[in-house]
């Protein structure tokens, strides 16, 4: 495929992305009322925040404060990231570096190449560990690598040591920058002869919650979630490979409301989750 006919189907991309933007306040018809997919969840939470466009950082003339933003961006997208990902742009100036990276005091995080725009303003977009991952940072420290040589963020006030007792930037992340998302996500580490997946959805008024399927046996007493402080029902459960169907109980009813981007019919409850786990 060309460059060009790339760049056309990106293009192709966020049109239909923004289109479903405009349109997502609209009534779900009758015989979609269950599939309520895990980016529709998010919405109330995603919709105040600043959404930035790829040609914004194309056009920045100055490195600006670092901020919490949506960004969709053909860039991000052609490198395995989601057309509209949430995260934190830091950006640089300096026209005359040859090379900057990003450097974060998180354990095994390396260095990352920022990109440089025609405007000498070097620009990383960060996108923290959602919950899917062990250990989420409420703080990053960081600072840039220029040349082989290391600086803080002027656009940043606030500073402190990092591990290496060195002078670093500090952003901080909010609660719901990195922790409220909502969905089943199959983690990245094998444990055993299965993955690791967690189950993560608003508790609303419910008091308890539980799931089941084909993973259990459709044994709604054996997997109960836990309720977390922000509001949400939480577990993470090893299962192994295959594809399975399932259904959370609520305050002791299943309920056939569809929280991931795919569901199935089941020949005896109907709409139902469908997970895979490769």
């Amino acid at each position: 495929m060309s460059h060009v006919t790339t760049i056309a189907h990106l293009t192709t991309k966020i049109r239909i992305i923004l289109l479903a933007a405009l349109t997502i306040g609209a009534p779900v018809a009758a015989n979609e009322e269950f599939d309520l997919t895990s980016d529709q969840l998010e919405q109330s939470r995603t919709q105040n925040e600043p959404v930035l466009y790829g040609y914004y950082l194309d056009s920045m003339r100055q490195a600006e404060k670092p901020r919490f933003v949506t960004l969709i961006d053909a860039y991000q997208y052609a490198r395995g990231n989601g057309l509209g990902t949430r995260g934190v742009l830091f950006s640089y100036h300096n026209r005359a570096a040859r090379e900057v990276r990003f450097v974060a005091d998180i354990p095994g995080a390396a260095p990352q190449a920022m990109r440089r725009n025609k405007y000498g303003v070097w620009i990383y977009y960060y996108i923290p560990p959602e919950i899917v991952h062990a250990a989420p940072t409420k703080k990053i420290r960081y600072k840039f690598w220029v040349d082989g040589l290391f600086t803080v963020d002027d656009t940043h006030e606030q500073q402190e040591k990092d591990s290496g007792g060195m002078m670093a930037s500090v952003f901080h992340l909010l609660h719901d920058h990195f922790a409220a998302s909502a969905g089943v996500f199959v983690l990245d580490t094998p444990v055993g002869h299965g993955r690791e997946v967690l189950f993560r959805i608003p508790a609303g008024d419910a008091e308890t919650a539980s799931i089941a399927g084909d993973f259990n046996h459709w044994n709604p007493q054996r997997d109960f979630l836990n309720k977390s402080e922000d509001g949400y029902f939480e577990l993470k459960k090893i299962i192994p490979p295959g594809e399975y169907p399932f259904l959370y109980r609520w305050d002791g009813k299943l309920s056939q409301k569809v929280a991931t981007k795919k569901s199935r019919v089941h020949p005896v409850y109907g709409r139902v989750n469908f997970l895979v786990v490769k």
